[in-house]
């Protein structure tokens, strides 16, 4: 379902672009906005798995995930304040280790599916490096504030569990955009502090054997998004 609403949503920007005749250009306004779809993939930058306090070893996958956005941005000269909002989904894969019940100190890998669906505020605040019609190429910096409001488990495909979170954090972000005419690409990598630890034990309902697992984790994210700006 998220697969086909970015499709359709990339399908019809390129027939509004190329199927109309649109003279306008984004960057000979004081005020612009726009919308965007794209992919983003969590990237681990620590990543150490424990049971019951003890260090044992795991593994991340990376997976990519989906994103939706609005924005506006606001110029002065080759100046600019850009708040958004974005919609995001997020997959990863973590493994980890449980002990062995047939076996003393032997250990049975086992794997964790995350998908979270979570809502950003951004600001940023960035610098038009080119801007001659019709093309405009950006830099910028800024800082995001995150609501993951639902997150949904699977370990192993043995037990699920879905449930909501009201978990905040915040990130610092670094990036760069493309204009040609109104055609809008972004690039961006997102810091993300402070860190995504994940408690097993504060999983609704996970089974006991489950809940000595902690994974100390922090993921940073890259993305990649295209759209229109007006």
């Amino acid at each position: 379902m998220r697969t086909a609403t970015i499709f359709i949503f990339i399908s019809g920007l390129f027939i509004f672009l190329f199927g109309t005749e649109n003279q306008l250009f984004a960057q000979s306004e004081r005020l612009n906005y726009g919308f965007k779809a794209g992919l983003n993939a969590l990237s681990p930058t620590k990543y150490q798995t424990y049971y019951a306090g003890d260090s044992t070893s795991g593994s991340y996958t990376n997976k990519n995930g989906y994103l939706i956005g609005a924005f506006f941005r606001i110029n002065y000269n080759q100046v600019f304040l850009q708040p958004e909002a974005i919609w995001n989904f997020h997959q990863q894969k973590c493994g980890f280790m449980l002990p062995n019940p047939s076996q003393k100190d032997a250990y049975l890998p086992k794997a964790l599916d995350i998908n979270m669906d979570a809502v950003n505020v951004n600001l940023l605040a960035g610098y038009s490096i080119i801007k001659n019609k019709p093309y405009l190429c950006d830099v910028y910096l800024g800082t995001s504030f995150k609501w993951t409001y639902k997150i949904k488990y699977e370990i192993t495909e043995e037990h699920n569990y879905s449930g909501k979170s009201d978990f905040f954090c915040y990130a610092g972000i670094i990036g760069f955009s493309v204009n040609i005419s109104n055609l809008y690409f972004d690039f961006r990598y997102e810091i993300n502090q402070p860190n995504t630890n994940l408690d097993f034990n504060k999983i609704p309902g996970i089974p006991e054997p489950y809940q000595s697992v902690f994974l100390e984790k922090n993921e940073n994210i890259l993305s990649f998004s295209c759209g229109i700006m007006f």
